[in-house]
């Protein structure tokens, strides 16, 4: 039986495997996960079904609202469900985890601890393409639990970028895209996202970290029709999970 895959040695994230089965620990929400298992396909270099990726999608719509939890609006902690998922992957197989959740990697460092293979860190991820695409001042749209525990501001300025985050109106047009609209499954309106970030751009940005994956499916993936470069996190995850994964296989 030939052999699908191969962990590279080291990925941007630092995973290291020796199984090409990728677990997604999904459902955050359901729209979002869906968009990450499309962008693994079309950023796929493959002429044929053997040179994907080989995916385990958990898709548990049922992990409590992380913004509310971390604003303290609700004593529902998602940690439970989370870990349960990340032991449920790793017990099926899975050589490495991939989260396309961003409000979730505030319990990363328990979820990567709680199993022995290497959960890939959107966080970080996203922040290196931010320094490579050359970005001094970068807006950061997210879940107001995002902004509140300072994830992306932390590792930004960790890494010598500034980071400023939306004036409240701007958070409330945020949270619709993300609550009214595509968590809703009704569709986003033209230029809300464009809007958004147009107002980042008069606070002196010069891009934009799209750090909720539900910003992600209102995003056609077109950055020309944004007033400011863009540096999409679900995007980014799904490259640092195809590029953990090299593909010597057989096609038929």
């Amino acid at each position: 039986m030939p052999e699908v895959a191969r962990v590279r040695a080291e990925s941007e994230s630092g995973a290291v495997a020796n199984s090409a089965l990728v677990g997604v620990l999904g459902g955050m929400g359901p729209a979002a996960t869906n968009c990450f298992s499309e962008q693994l396909v079309e950023r796929t270099a493959a002429s044929c079904d053997q040179e994907h990726l080989c995916t385990l999608v958990l898709n548990d719509a049922s992990i409590p609202d992380r913004t509310e939890y971390l604003l303290g609006l609700s004593d529902a902690t998602p940690l439970p469900k989370l870990l349960a998922g990340a032991r449920l992957l790793r017990e099926a197989g899975c050589a490495l985890i991939a989260m396309p959740c961003n409000t979730a990697h505030a319990f990363f460092d328990d979820i990567a601890a709680s199993v022995d293979i290497p959960v890939l860190n959107m966080i970080d991820d996203t922040v290196r393409a931010c320094q490579r695409a050359g970005m001094a001042r970068v807006g950061v749209l997210a879940t107001e639990g995002t902004v509140r525990i300072d994830i992306y501001g932390e590792a930004l300025r960790a890494a010598g970028v500034a980071c400023v985050y939306p004036t409240p109106e701007v958070q409330r047009k945020t949270n619709a895209i993300i609550n009214d609209y595509v968590k809703a499954g009704v569709p986003v309106p033209g230029g809300a996202l464009a809007e958004v970030c147009d107002a980042m751009a008069a606070l002196g940005c010069d891009g934009v970290i799209l750090g909720c994956t539900e910003l992600s499916v209102a995003f056609d993936g077109d950055a020309s029709a944004l007033p400011l470069p863009v540096v999409d996190s679900l995007r980014t995850l799904a490259d640092s999970t195809i590029a953990a994964v090299s593909s010597p296989r057989t096609c038929c």
